[in-house]
């Protein structure tokens, strides 16, 4: 890819650049140009999950230790699924809830395939999936 830089031109009404601004200033973007690449960046890698090519992620789930079955039913389904485990990593959050972070890489559909099934295992409080990219189609 090359790093030559193209400069654009947008028209936008003064209520969405304000908004704009306001954001660019909540998320600390040192510029518009930033913001917009960011985002830009944002919606390449959606356009990478939706058809199905090979990305990373986190998969994040918080359940209570003390629920019968949870665990192993967890363990259970990384194993159906290790080929898309990278790595795990287990969190002590209080006496009862632990937290368990999955970083994956695969195909999307995969990827959403073992998110249903975690999410589905009785004793799941919370499960969120952080949809990343493997970095090769975006710059």
């Amino acid at each position: 890819m090359s790093n030559k830089v193209e400069r654009i031109t947008i028209s936008v009404e003064a209520h969405l650049l304000a908004k704009f601004e306001n954001y660019l200033s909540v998320n600390g973007y040192p510029t518009r140009s930033e913001a917009i690449k960011s985002l830009m960046r944002q919606a390449l890698i959606e356009q990478e999950w939706q058809q199905d090519t090979d990305v990373a992620g986190t998969i994040s789930l918080v359940y209570d230790h003390h629920k019968r079955g949870t665990m192993e039913k967890l363990v259970d389904v990384q194993h159906d699924f290790g080929n898309l485990i990278v790595c795990s990593q287990h969190v002590h959050l209080d006496h009862h809830n632990c937290m368990e972070v999955l970083v994956v890489r695969g195909r999307a559909a995969e990827i959403l395939a073992i998110l249903a099934k975690l999410k589905a295992v009785k004793g799941i409080k919370h499960s969120a999936l952080m949809m990343a990219t493997t970095g090769e189609d975006v710059e």
